[in-house]
């Protein structure tokens, strides 16, 4: 008979430019939930094209994660005209023509009235 096999979980921090705040975790009528994340974000870096399209990923495992569940910022002003596919996750924003210069985009999500919150945020330059 084989050998059942042990499933590890582990959780690996990398420092990277952007900033992440931890994402809670709340006991609710069904305990425990997955962790919310907001990863492959892009653009970052310099950007030639003063009309880039922000992208990234957002995920909540355990709960049914929507539009309105998510706050997408520009340069501290929330956006409110982005994507987002329930399905897939993926969150994409046509911010129009942006200045040369330094831009930054957080995104927030809490799932409804959940306690969890992530938080990611990271820049780019328009050159």
């Amino acid at each position: 008979m084989p050998k059942p096999k042990k499933v590890v979980e582990r959780t690996v921090s990398k420092a990277t430019s952007t900033t992440e705040s931890p994402t809670r975790r709340s006991g609710g009528p069904r305990g425990s939930r997955g962790a919310i994340t907001i990863v492959s974000v892009s653009p970052t870096g310099n950007v030639g094209n003063p009309v880039p399209t922000v992208r990234a990923t957002v995920e909540a495992e355990g709960s049914d994660l929507s539009k309105r569940d998510i706050r997408l910022y520009l340069d501290g002003a929330e956006q409110r005209r982005f994507y987002y596919g329930k399905a897939t996750g993926n969150l994409s924003y046509h911010p129009g023509m942006l200045s040369s210069g330094i831009h930054t985009i957080e995104i927030v999500a809490k799932p409804g009235q959940e306690s969890r919150t992530a938080k990611k945020s990271w820049t780019f330059t328009v050159t």
